[in-house]
């Protein structure tokens, strides 16, 4: 797959005056403006995110009036029932308010609805099993913002309901009790990037506010901080406040239920950054949620016992490697087929099927075609005559305007320009392909679908790493909007070259003239049969630590690499 590589065009006219009043070097000065930070002021918001930073949550529109209900609910003894996603941000979004309404005296449960049997979001049939448990209040998290016909079931039922959400509004909002979503119309809360958890976690600290608990966000932050990761929403404004303040309370003081998979992972704990929290702890909360049942992860991050936690640690780690396993086989299965589509050059668009693939990771496995091909891709797994898809997009190709023009082939679908999921009858994929592929053709009007990378600087040599790498770690966290910095470094002799991870990842010695460093490709061991050893090639690569055994060395961690002009 060829991709593009870009240099960002940016003014770097106050490169000296951030030098100067920063005491920072050029290339961090640079990568800043490459993020947008074009003041000092900003640049020292940005490099000292602090919790005195965060707005007050009562500027959020709703949260007054949620509050007052809720202590309402409290003193009065009334059952209360916290609703989420079965996703990170929705588990970790119920354990934290959880903690705090226990905390405060609440009468407090928890419902996560099943992925494959109920699906995204509020549903009538848990909606009647929280009446019959003569539930009074229902606060939602991270779900609820368009759920019109269940809000109207709960208040014909003579309950209140207060919605949290964070994704984007309708036209109607529901006639919930409140609403809180700092996306909603006349919202004056200035930060609109929350994750689901974000928003739970102000809901948390206006509580703690009242009942006078000041120091409780802090207790909880990490939770915040790994549902913020997870979600992928922009790790800049609030949501880089609340990373790095959570990611300081992991390596200090963490949550039982954390401590615990991060010993599970073999996780330094005083080494953990976003990539840990995104791709090795998230990924086994998820699991319980495509596997089994999405409570698990919150009963882990509510744990007040170390060895109990343990025990789900370990629970969710084997469900996380079963999850693996089922993926790696549709992998290995849908992979054929898209060689087949992409030898003859079948189209824009990918859309692949099997049977009775496992619905709770084809998402994941088109998301990683996508990574190969450089193509957007729809799984669809078939269970007799009808198949549930998930889709995935590139950069550059509206996903579901696409798909909008296909739907009268669907039972259902719905989703978003980069990703979208579906219900098709089998007899219709055929057709779909032919359909989504002309609609693909007539969107990009003869444009090409390549992947771009940004390029944050050049490397001149390796001896500059370690210097190099102490610069950008003033800018982590890193993440959606803030992403680690990427650098050039060209004509690299390779001195030796393997696969590693089954085949899945590039293993790489290079050498600049003077000095020979490793190098890791993650997931594109494809990329093996376009070098050979003792050949020229430029890398685009971020620079990283690694650690193994206790011995920390410089690393290159490899995007993408060609062979050098």
């Amino acid at each position: 797959m060829i991709k593009r590589w870009l240099a960002y065009k940016k003014d770097y006219s106050i490169v000296d005056e951030l030098i100067e009043e920063l005491n920072i070097s050029e290339v961090l000065a640079r990568v800043l403006i490459n993020r947008n930070i074009e003041t000092v002021e900003d640049a020292e918001i940005f490099l000292n995110p602090c919790l005195d930073e965060l707005e007050d949550p009562c500027l959020m529109k709703g949260m007054d009036l949620a509050v007052e209900r809720i202590k309402n609910a409290i003193i009065c003894g009334e059952k209360i029932c916290i609703y989420g996603d079965y996703d990170v941000d929705g588990i970790t979004s119920v354990s934290m308010l959880y903690t705090v309404l226990k905390r405060i005296g609440g009468n407090v449960s928890y419902y996560i609805p099943n992925r494959l049997d109920e699906g995204y979001g509020l549903n009538r049939q848990a909606i009647e099993q929280m009446i019959g448990q003569e539930i009074q209040l229902i606060i939602t998290v991270d779900c609820g913002i368009r759920s019109i016909d269940e809000v109207e079931f709960v208040n014909s039922a003579g309950r209140d309901i207060i919605i949290t959400d964070h994704h984007e509004c309708g036209e109607i909002i529901p006639d919930a009790y409140s609403v809180i979503n700092p996306n909603q119309k006349n919202c004056s809360y200035p930060f609109k990037c929350l994750a689901g958890a974000g928003v739970a976690f102000k809901l948390s600290c206006a509580l703690a506010h009242g009942f006078q608990i000041n120091e409780l966000h802090e207790d909880i932050i990490d939770l915040a901080a790994l549902g913020t990761v997870a979600d992928v929403v922009s790790l800049l404004g609030e949501n880089r406040i609340i990373v790095k303040n959570g990611l300081e309370k992991i390596k200090t003081l963490p949550n039982i239920g954390i401590k615990a998979l991060i010993d599970v992972c073999g996780i330094d704990v005083n080494n953990i950054n976003t990539y840990h929290l995104g791709y090795l702890l998230a990924p086994r909360l998820n699991a319980a949620g495509r596997l089994g049942d999405p409570a698990i992860g919150v009963k882990l991050l509510t744990a007040t016992d170390e060895e109990y936690a343990y025990k789900i640690a370990e629970e969710l780690n084997n469900l996380n490697s079963l999850r693996q396993a089922i993926e790696n086989d549709i992998l290995a299965f849908a992979s054929e087929e898209a060689e087949k589509q992409n030898d003859i050059k079948h189209g824009k668009v990918m859309v692949i099927s099997g049977e009775n693939w496992h619905i709770g990771v084809i998402g994941i496995v088109a998301s990683r075609l996508v990574e190969k091909f450089g193509l957007p891709v729809v799984l669809i797994s078939m269970d007799g005559s009808i198949g549930r898809g998930s889709a995935r997009s590139v950069a550059g190709f509206n996903l579901y305007e696409a798909m909008n023009k296909c739907s009268s082939l669907f039972e259902k679908f719905g989703g978003h320009e980069m990703a979208a999921g579906l219900t098709i009858k089998k007899e219709n994929i055929k057709r779909f392909r032919e359909l989504i592929n002309q609609a693909a053709v007539e969107m990009l009007e003869g444009r090409e679908l390549i992947q771009e990378i940004y390029v944050d600087y050049k490397i001149d040599d390796i001896d500059s790493l370690p210097e190099l790498i102490e610069q950008m770690n003033a800018l982590q966290p890193f993440g959606e909007g803030n992403p680690m910095p990427l650098f050039v470094f060209r004509r690299l002799l390779v001195k030796d070259i393997k696969l590693v991870g089954n085949g899945k990842h590039l293993s790489i010695y290079l050498n600049d003239g003077s000095n020979s460093i490793k190098g890791i490709g993650f997931n594109i061991g494809f990329m093996i049969n376009s070098i050979e050893v003792n050949q020229k090639i430029d890398i685009i690569c971020s620079v990283e630590k690694n650690v193994w055994n206790g011995i920390e060395s410089v690393q290159l961690n490899i995007k993408d690499l060609k062979k050098t002009k």
